[in-house]
């Protein structure tokens, strides 16, 4: 596997980019010609595919969502880290490198990842998150390498979907047991905690509560591996209600190796109780256990006003060192969690009480009795999300709870301060404590992965794990063009497509342009600096990518309405004019100068459900919008109840055409519209499954305005599929991105092909083709994003393929050259070679004299018959005598420096972070 350098998420040299380029466009050449006659064979289109190169385009900087971590027991500069939908890496040297080890397994959505203590190199990952989240997604199992992790085996448990532990015996690597959840969407049996005694061969189902409850969290005890406990959690998911508690969580042990279970009761809570967590300590006096439990039970009148009782409350929290508010819940939490509050859009009767929250239970005589250390709440907000507590292998009153904060007490959990990682992203998931130094930390989270050498005082971000979720993506028409896209809780992000350093595309390469989640980031092709951004929940905005000015846009719900937004609500610009906006809630809205004014362009296109909307996650909501490129006014939309809605006279009359699509069930989601651009009434459906626990592949294509679909899945694997996108260029050439990855057809659907191009098994999100270059970009939810040049894809049809056909070639990726005082070889301080800086007349004299000579040096270069000159391409000739001519060119004129200025940011600290990826 190659390997990701610090600081970027590739950087392959410039030799390399440009002979891998061309010996692609030769052998892909070949193949196409050689085997035409033969497409329609099984395999062959992805054969002929796997030569398309897919360009890796990051980013690092900002990381994603990490889950788990496991650290060799004797080498801790050597462990592994798992990400939620992004796979799994592995690091000898600390972090300086990474490299990925579980790319083409099943599902690259992980649960949790473990090492055999007396067989280190025997890896075990569990896939499918554990965190419960809307995009958690499911796995296919267990998954064993006894090599560490060069190669894998799939050890069944495929239908537990969703994995919470993995722990394997300390002494005897063929026992492990496995907690698992279950389905998130459903109930089924494969739930609760296995057991294998023969290395993965077979499995014991060893606990089982009930269709609806599953196990989240395992630890045997530290001095008799015998002895297990097991937290059950009882949860379930709905695309409109997270039901995230229930009578059956509670805690579960064995004390004959999982043959025999009871529930332990006494001190411990009952009734509606979510997710908990567990960890045990041994030490001279014993062993202790403490557990998480967010409790969800409504708490008791709390006291008001002024009085004793008040006094008392405050007395209590300063004496528990409680100086500060107590944190404000995830908003996304008051939005989900019943017991946490009614998010705006709710049609609720009344508030529900408060819950009882986040409780910490300490057990000193292996579980028989519990008691609560803390006061107040610690943990959760919302618990579904969290739920892991750790003890300082050094110190068993030193605790850590991992919420959006991370939570430590140096009391044995009698009093806490949410400062354990005060100056990192937030949103906890994993936590590893040197057994050997507690200062030396790792930390997971919605940010990606953290070290810390003093106990959590100061963190570094280990920046080079390209492991960022992309909701959707967009392109400009700039040359060299810019992606851009929204990403789970780290925001929206701006980055080069082609590197301006030979280095390659780097993290210095992406500029944040929006914060919250992000997802559909829009641009005018009018104008690269205009940028439509949507957080959560329908918060929209326009936003000057060359100033950083932002203004809110969001539509206004007249007084005694409110609008419906979906979690990730979709915009699009009209193709016929770049001004036009469109806007997706319940109902959907026009603008016609860029936002500052809506227009109600619908009545309510979903079903308005009343059951559903009664749930605690905002539904009934539109969740696609296209306008066709051959026809104005004429608007699919979809929503995530299953309506497919067209208006073919700008919004005047709308008809419901969702009963004309055959064979998928009512309400279900519906993930993407795609007008044609080639033939008027064509358009193409995607629709996922995914929240109704259907994974069938369901693609539809329509052509008469939506009279009739036909299914065009034909032999797709099953997963969701998120989109379907028809080329601007062939009609004939398609695209799906799924759960599983990127497919295609050349024949509208009849034979579609997987095209890896070396892309990892990751879900994908959102496609875009880029017109002017023929690159497809690539967003995953988990790895970032790719670009491919499919420029020969767009020259073969099913009408062609029987004959010769011929192909467009790959498009060269030319380097640029450094330019630099130092030897080739030499990068210096190069990525800060763009900052401003002030020099002296002496310096300045000198950087002319030296300008002189390079210029001097490149046309003797130019000049010569060197066998190294004569090798280069045109276009680096080119390139190589453009700058020799910018190297020598005097100083632009005043009036040009003032034309350029009007695209630069204005100054300080915003110019200089816009000035890495926007071209002056």
């Amino acid at each position: 596997m190659p390997e990701l350098r610090a600081a970027t998420a590739s950087r392959p040299d410039a030799p390399s980019r440009r002979a891998l380029a061309a010996a692609a466009k030769l052998a892909l050449l070949g193949a196409f010609l050689g085997a035409a006659p033969a497409l329609a064979q099984e395999g062959e289109l992805e054969r002929l595919a796997s030569r398309l190169p897919a360009r890796e385009l990051g980013p690092a900087v900002h990381g994603g969502r990490v889950v788990d971590l496991a650290v060799h027991p004797t080498d801790a500069s050597h462990f592994y880290v798992a990400s939620a939908s992004g796979g799994v890496f592995e690091t000898v040297n600390a972090g300086t490198t990474f490299t990925p080890i579980f790319d083409h397994a099943g599902s690259l959505s992980i649960g949790d990842i473990a090492l055999a203590p007396s067989k280190p190199e025997q890896l075990w990952v569990g896939t499918g998150e554990s965190n419960n989240q809307r995009s958690s997604y499911w796995g296919d199992g267990v998954y064993k390498s006894e090599d560490g992790g060069r190669t894998w085996r799939n050890t069944g448990l495929r239908e537990t979907q969703h994995i919470g532990r993995i722990v394997v015996h300390p002494k005897d690597p063929q026992v492990v047991y496995v907690a698992a959840l279950g389905r998130l969407y459903g109930f089924n049996r494969q739930r609760g905690v296995f057991k294998t005694t023969d290395g993965g061969a077979t499995w014991q189902h060893v606990l089982f509560v009930s269709e609806k409850v599953g196990v989240v969290d395992l630890v045997l005890d530290p001095r008799d591996p015998e002895t297990i406990y097991a937290a059950a959690y009882e949860r379930l998911r709905k695309a409109w209600h997270l039901d995230g508690a229930g009578p059956g969580s509670g805690i579960y042990k064995s004390s004959d190796g999982a043959r025999s279970w009871r529930r332990l009761m006494n001190g411990l809570p009952e009734g509606e109780i979510g997710r908990i967590g567990l960890d045990a300590h041994a030490s001279e006096k014993g062993v202790v256990l403490f557990a998480t439990v967010e409790n969800l039970n409504p708490r008791a009148q709390e006291p008001e006003g002024d009085g004793p009782d008040a006094a008392a409350a405050a007395v209590e929290g300063a004496a528990d060192g409680e100086t500060e508010a107590e944190p404000a819940l995830d908003p996304d939490a008051l939005k989900e969690d019943p017991a946490l509050g009614a998010w705006p859009g709710a049609r609720q009767e009344a508030a529900p009480q408060r819950p009882l929250g986040g409780e910490i239970y300490r057990s000193d005589d292996g579980g028989e009795t519990w008691t609560r250390t803390n006061t107040r709440s610690v943990g959760g907000s919302p618990g579904y999300y969290y739920g892991q507590i750790r003890i300082d292998p050094s110190n068993p009153d030193r605790l850590y709870v991992l919420s959006v904060p991370v939570h430590v007490s140096e009391d044995g959990g009698k009093t806490w301060k949410a400062d354990g990682a005060s100056s990192v992203h937030v949103d906890h998931h994993a936590l590893w404590i040197d057994p050997k130094d507690s200062r030396h930390l790792l930390l997971g989270n919605d940010g990606g992965l953290y070290v810390s050498r003093d106990r959590g005082k100061r963190w570094e971000h280990l920046d080079n794990l390209p492991i960022a979720q992309y909701y959707a993506i967009g392109v400009d028409q700039r040359e060299p063009y810019h992606v851009y896209g929204g990403t789970q809780d780290n925001g929206s992000w701006m980055g080069r497509t082609e590197p301006w350093r030979a280095v390659g595309v780097t993290n210095t390469d992406w500029v944040a342009i929006n914060g919250g989640d992000g997802f559909y980031t829009v641009v005018d092709p009018w104008n690269p600096n205009t940028v439509y951004t949507e957080s959560q929940f329908g918060a929209l905005s326009r936003i000057d990518v060359a100033t950083g000015e932002r203004k809110g846009i969001t539509p206004r719900a007249p007084k005694g309405e409110t609008y419906r937004f979906n979690w990730n609500s979709p915009i699009a610009l009209s193709p016929h004019n770049a001004r036009i906006v469109y806007f997706g809630g319940n109902k959907l809205f026009r603008s016609l100068n860029r936002g500052d004014e809506w227009q109600v362009i619908s009545p309510d296109l979903t079903s308005a459900d009343a059951q559903k909307l009664q749930g605690n996650v905002p539904h009934c909501t539109i969740t696609t919008i296209a306008e066709s490129p051959l026809t104005p006014g004429e608007i699919w939309v979809g929503t995530d109840d299953g309506k497919v809605q067209l208006t073919r006279d700008g919004g005047q009359s709308w008809s419901d055409v969702r009963a004309q699509i055959p064979n998928v069930p009512t309400g279900t989601w519906v993930s993407r519209v795609w007008p044609s651009s080639h033939v008027r009434g064509r358009a193409y459906v995607s629709i996922t499954g995914y929240r109704d626990d259907d994974f069938r592949p369901f693609v539809f294509r329509t052509e008469d305005y939506g009279q009739s679909f036909e299914p065009i899945a034909s032999n797709l694997p099953s997963g969701a599929i998120n989109i379907v996108l028809e080329d601007a260029k062939n009609p004939d050439l398609l695209f799906v991105g799924a759960e599983y990855g990127l497919a295609f057809t050349i024949d509208r659907g009849e034979r579609w092909g997987l095209l890896r191009a070396g892309l990892p098994n990751v879900a994908i999100y959102d496609l875009v083709v880029q017109p002017k270059v023929g690159d497809l970009v690539v967003g995953t939810h988990g790895r970032g994003m790719y670009a491919i040049d499919i420029s020969p894809l767009q020259g073969l049809s099913f009408a062609t393929r029987g004959a010769g056909v011929a192909l467009s070639d790959l498009r060269t990726l030319v380097m640029p050259r450094r330019l630099s005082n130092m030897q080739d070889g030499f990068d210096g301080d190069l990525p800060y070679a763009r900052r401003r800086r002030r020099r002296s007349s002496r310096s300045a004299a000198r950087s002319r004299a030296t300008t002189t000579a390079r210029s001097s040096r490149c046309s003797t270069r130019k000049a010569s018959s060197s066998r190294r000159w004569r090798r280069r391409s045109a276009a680096a000739r080119t390139s190589c005598a453009g700058i020799c001519s910018a190297i020598a060119r005097p100083a632009r004129p005043r009036k040009a420096k003032r034309r350029r200025a009007r695209d630069e940011p204005a100054s300080g600290a915003t110019r200089s972070a816009f000035a890495r990826a926007t071209p002056s």
